[in-house]
């Protein structure tokens, strides 16, 4: 699923795609700081759900939604810091998915993504089998985990549970085992200040803190201790 996040304070747009990335690290997410950037975005790829904040230089959000409507099958979520009725009252006549006030709550946006994705049936494409897999590996990623093990566990051969898995999620078992071992690595490095580079690699279920450290710079261009020190300085 590809989504579009719109907002021009840049830690609000980090934070956003981070909390969707934890989730759900298989979808594809769009960044813009204006309306501008966004409807460039919109007519070179297909978005299926804009956050949108109401407060944007130049064009506002409620007026970037109205655009999406009149031209796109994407549905829009209003974002603002202001809790005022009016703005809700606008965007509900634009009958937009839903309405956000920051700061966001992390169980807010879930919840909004969750009814979205079963309102609209973003997963109808993905199997049984394949959710349980997706299941496990969020409930597991910390333990040793292999496609073996996890084909015999939902009673299928590992060869077509693989075959499935990346046809479904667009990448392999083991590449997504490892983007969402990053997330989390991520969400620890932030959230864990005290916590050594060696302790979140066995946190987040990596064989050795090498491994961990090559893939991390691998898939986010800073070694952990790197994004550490940088997010303790932001």
């Amino acid at each position: 699923m590809n989504i579009l996040i719109v907002d021009d304070e840049l830690l609000e747009l980090e934070q956003l795609s981070f909390l969707i990335h934890q989730k759900y690290p298989e979808w594809k997410l769009f960044e813009a700081e204006d309306a501008v950037q966004a409807k460039k975005i919109l007519h070179e790829h297909h978005i299926d759900l804009a956050l949108l904040d109401i407060h944007l230089p130049g064009e506002s959000g409620l007026a970037l939604c109205h655009y999406i409507k009149q031209h796109f099958e994407t549905e829009c979520v209003m974002v603002t810091a202001h809790a005022e009725f009016q703005y809700a009252q606008n965007a509900i006549k634009m009958q937009v998915f839903d309405y956000l006030v920051k700061p966001i709550m992390t169980d807010e946006l879930y919840r909004m993504l969750d009814r979205f994705i079963q309102q609209f049936g973003y997963l109808e494409g993905v199997s049984d089998i394949v959710k349980q897999a997706l299941e496990f590996i969020r409930e597991n990623y910390r333990s040793k985990i292999n496609l073996t093990d996890l084909a015999q566990r939902i009673h299928v051969s590992p060869n077509y549970l693989s075959r499935k898995f990346s046809k479904e999620i667009g990448m392999s078992f083991q590449e997504y085992l490892v983007v969402y071992r990053i997330e989390m690595a991520k969400k620890f490095l932030k959230e864990h200040s005290d916590w050594s580079v060696q302790k979140v690699s066995e946190e987040t279920g990596f064989t050795s803190i090498n491994h961990f450290s090559h893939s991390f710079k691998k898939h986010v261009h800073l070694t952990p201790r790197q994004y550490k020190e940088k997010k303790n300085h932001d």
